[in-house]
């Protein structure tokens, strides 16, 4: 069904784009910077100053009854608030509540999901060039495609790639990059698209002993906010025999009308 789905989608679809000839990069570079702190860390037992990244809502919580009560409080995204981690229970605390008052303003969301230390990044979802950014500031700019035979006669591509996490939440690189774009052999202005035609994570993994090993290995980590890291993603049609010479990549939700890139397959 998703299959089916993509297909009858991509038919009007415009795919425009350059050639990209650049070479394996095999080195495995990343930036390491301080993340948002885990809602146990002892940073949140003071009063912190954040924005909101998810709509949340705070009860109000009667401490002599010592149940919640009528009132409500809901912060939408982009609002700045300050909050502190409850202690007394596992949640939030809007920032006021003095310790032995009757009245807490509380939230039972025992996580930093909804929230971010510095101001969200104000943008939205482009192409340009051979870079694509999602309307959160991840962004990645694809490197080169390799076809790789392996000793059993399946074939795979392998596409390098540096994702740079702008965001607001740690994300899995390869994850993020095979979730937000497509992968196809066929222009779909021209031709009509078949599931073979669609390039996807392979069933079975590529044997480990390769060239992009540790780069597959990184995009597989966590990466936090403000990293960035070189990565490589396998990825096999479903006719395993056959080997591709160029890729059409476009975003998965088909937002724009063009190509993220046009890339010739290099041959190994």
């Amino acid at each position: 069904m998703k299959h089916r789905i993509l297909i009858t989608t991509l038919t009007s679809v415009m795919l425009i784009g350059g050639i990209s000839t650049a070479s394996t990069v095999i080195s495995n570079t990343q930036t390491v910077q301080a993340a948002t702190p885990s809602f146990h860390s002892s940073y949140w037992t003071k009063n912190r100053r954040v924005y909101v990244t998810k709509k949340i809502t705070f009860k109000r919580y009667d401490a002599l009854k010592g149940r919640i009560v009528r009132g409500r409080r809901t912060f939408k995204v982009g609002q700045r608030i300050t909050v502190r981690n409850a202690g007394e229970f596992d949640g939030w605390v809007l920032a006021g509540t003095r310790s032995g008052s009757r009245y807490w303003w509380v939230s039972t969301s025992a996580s930093t999901k909804w929230l971010s230390l510095r101001k969200p990044v104000n943008t939205h979802s482009y192409i340009r060039g051979n870079t694509y950014q999602d309307k959160h500031g991840v962004k990645v700019a694809i490197g080169n495609a390799t076809n790789v035979k392996t000793s059993d006669g399946q074939n795979f591509v392998v596409v390098t790639a540096t994702v740079t996490n702008n965001g607001a939440h740690s994300i899995i690189p390869s994850d993020w990059l095979t979730s937000k774009l497509v992968f196809l052999s066929a222009n779909p202005k021209k031709e009509k698209i078949k599931t073979s035609d669609i390039f996807s994570e392979p069933i079975d993994d590529m044997p480990s002993n390769n060239q992009w090993s540790d780069l597959i290995k990184t995009g597989n980590k966590k990466l936090s906010q403000d990293d960035s890291a070189k990565i490589a993603v396998v990825l096999q049609s479903e006719d395993t025999s056959r080997v591709v010479d160029s890729l059409y990549i476009m975003t998965s939700d088909f937002s724009s009308k063009k190509s993220l890139l046009f890339i010739q397959v290099l041959k190994r």
